[in-house]
Formats: C-alpha cells, structure tokens, sequence
C-alpha cells in the first residue's frame, strides 16, 4: 500500500484452515449439475496464482426457457420455501457455459448489510435499496452491532441454509453483495450528505467504517459456517470459485472522492477485510473507479481486480492498458465483457490469470459458438 495507507489489526479467523481444507476436499469430486467441476476448480486454482493450466477462465450462461424469466423472486420473500422453490428452478434451468458452475445465490438486493444496520430496505421489481436515515449531525447513527432478531439477517440465514441443506454435492451456495463499509454509509447516509462528510467530518466516516468491521465479520464468516457446515461448496457473487476462502472487496463510493481521501478514509478498510480472509478480489466498478487502481494494487491481500465496463460504457477494450497493468504487478484479472469483445480482449492480453465473464444479451447458439472460438485460441 502507499506508505501513508496501514490497516488496523484484524480479528483472527480460526476455521481458515479448516476451511480450505474442506473446499479443496469438496473441490475434487464432480458436482450433480456440474461433472467436470474438478478440473474447472484446477482451471481457478490456477487463476488465483496468476498461473493457466489449458486455457484462461471463460464464464457465461443462457436461460434455456427464456418465456420464464430469472429474477432475484424478491416477490417470495415472505415464504423462503416458495423461494428456494422458485431459485431451485431458476437454477436448473440455467445452462453454465465453460466455467460458469451452477449456484443459488441467498440475495435480495444490493449492500445487504445496511439494511441489517437498521436502514429500511425498499424493494423495486428485481432489486432493493436502502432508505438513507443518519442525519447530518450522525446524532441517530445505529450502533453499528449486527443483532440475531434483525429480520434481514434473520432472513438471509434462513434462505442460506435452506440452500446449503440441498446444494451439498449438487451445486454451490452464492453469497450476496454484503457491501463495503463505505458503501452501507452511501446508503445510510445518501451521497451527497456522504461526499460533504468527507469534507467537513471525515472523523465520523473513519469511526463509523471501524465500527462496521466486526459486524462484516460476523456476517461474513457465518455465511461460511452455514455452508460449509452442511457441506457446500461456496462462491460469492463474482462467480469465482476459491479452494480457499476468499472474499469481494468493495467501494463504489469510491468514485464519488479523489485519490487522497480513497487511501485515507476508505483503503485501510479495504486491506483489513482483505487480511482477514487472505484471498481478496477487488471489485472495480466502471471508468471513475480507475483512478484508484495504483493504491488498490499495493494492498498485499488483493490477488486479483474484478473489472465492470460500467452501464453506458460497455467497452471492456478501451481499458486494455489497465488490465495490463494489473497483470504486470502480478495480480489476476476477472473482465465483466460484452460477447462481441471477448476474443479481441484474449488476443491484447496475457492468458495466465485471465478470467472472463461474458454480460449483455446474445443467443444461445451464438454464445456455443463464441466459446469454440475461445477455446480454439489457446489450443496448441
């Protein structure tokens, strides 16, 4: 990290080992839905060590009954059995192309861990936000503490065991986009409020992302327990698979703020989640969070940067000098990238520790026949 920049200590995790133990284990046997989920998890592996065994990481997937649509069925909540139902379904009929592996993903929205912070969750069609509540004194900031009757953590729980119950040897159990610290004070306090704090009571931010640490942790490493208690294999929400425990760190406020204020308020958190865990993937959330790529790429525990173009900026081409960069500092590479980019994106950069996945809208056939394409440039 740049010199200024140190993380405080971190709480010792003690299942860590054990953990990756049990997901090498589960890590060596074909899944239900997934037979050739052994040699895909060795195509990972290898992937977090900046290394290739035939071929970089290609993931997508295509709705086989496109009349049903697959949605987050934030409309069965109330009744997680009916939900489970519905995901179960979504779930088999889902067709994983390349390395794509087959998962339920326990999911109701966008930086769940504001809401089990106290913020009144709204939900759209197919997403949820938060209400912002803290007022500009932070005279009614929560205290920060992750209580067991809180309904959305009560509920996330219930929906992640149900789904590790049925997964265990079939598919994976997906977590959901907890949030970074930074991002649950976006949605507590609203951007703008948020972005004036910065500049008037940074203080304030500094305390109240110390203080979300342990409940990241609690929540975090429960949904691990839960998992793997029954089991199951996990992944988080890039997709990823790790034969050890790794987690997403995350800071879409970060484009809202410069350089300065990014590496004092928001990176110390940022490596200390990191630490936590030992594996970290960055996720890099379109062109006005590139200019924190140089500080993201000294934190030691972030292996790799997960790279999302951005809505209105589809291109995943124009940042080829980026991902270069990331390369060359030895870290992996994960491109969120539009079909008609993928093989023109190979052919700029390096194979060892790419991973792909494939967004936007193409064919069924089309998407068969882009993953030939894919796989035929790096045959022999």
């Amino acid at each position: 990290m740049p010199p200024s920049i140190t993380h405080p200590p971190v709480t010792p995790l003690p299942e860590k080992d054990a953990w990756a133990q049990q997901l090498k284990q589960i890590a060596v046997e074909p899944l239900e839905f997934c037979e050739d989920f052994p040699a895909i998890a060795k195509r990972y592996e290898a992937w977090w060590h900046q290394d290739i065994v035939d071929r970089p990481i290609f993931m997508a997937s295509a709705n086989t009954n496109p009349a049903r649509p697959i949605t987050r069925r934030l409309d069965l909540l109330e009744d997680a059995a009916a939900w489970f139902e519905a995901k179960l379904q979504d779930m088999k009929q889902t067709r994983c192309v390349g390395d794509m592996l087959p998962h339920i993903r326990a999911d109701f929205g966008p930086v769940l861990l504001g809401g089990m912070m106290g913020g009144r969750l709204e939900f759209g069609e197919d997403t949820g936000w938060t209400h912002a509540f803290i007022d500009d004194t932070w005279s009614n900031e929560p205290d920060w503490v992750l209580r067991e009757d809180n309904p959305w953590w009560r509920m996330l729980r219930e929906l992640t065991d149900r789904i590790a119950q049925d997964a265990a040897g079939r598919y994976l159990v997906c977590t959901p986009d907890l949030g970074g610290s930074a991002d649950v004070l976006l949605n507590l306090r609203g951007a703008s409020n948020l972005c004036m704090d910065v500049l008037t009571q940074p203080d304030r931010i500094s305390a109240a992302i110390t203080a979300l640490y342990p409940a990241w942790f609690e929540a975090f490493t429960e949904l691990y327990r839960i998992a793997l208690g029954h089991g199951a294999g996990m992944s988080h929400w890039i997709g990823l698979w790790s034969s050890a425990p790794y987690m997403v760190p995350a800071c879409d406020f970060n484009y809202l703020i410069g350089q300065d204020d990014f590496n004092c308020l928001c990176l110390p958190d940022i490596a200390r989640q990191a630490a936590t865990i030992g594996r970290g993937v960055f996720h890099l959330d379109g062109p006005q969070a590139t200019k924190h790529i140089d500080a993201l790429l000294e934190v030691p525990d972030i292996q790799g940067i997960q790279f999302t173009p951005g809505e209105g900026t589809p291109s995943a081409l124009a940042w080829v000098d980026m991902f270069s960069k990331i390369q060359d500092k030895g870290r992996s590479l994960l491109v969120f990238c539009p079909p008609e980019e993928v093989l023109e994106l190979c052919d700029a950069v390096k194979p060892e520790g790419l991973a792909i996945q494939v967004l936007g809208k193409i064919a069924p056939d089309d998407l068969d026949e882009l993953y030939r394409a894919f796989c035929k440039r790096y045959r022999g």
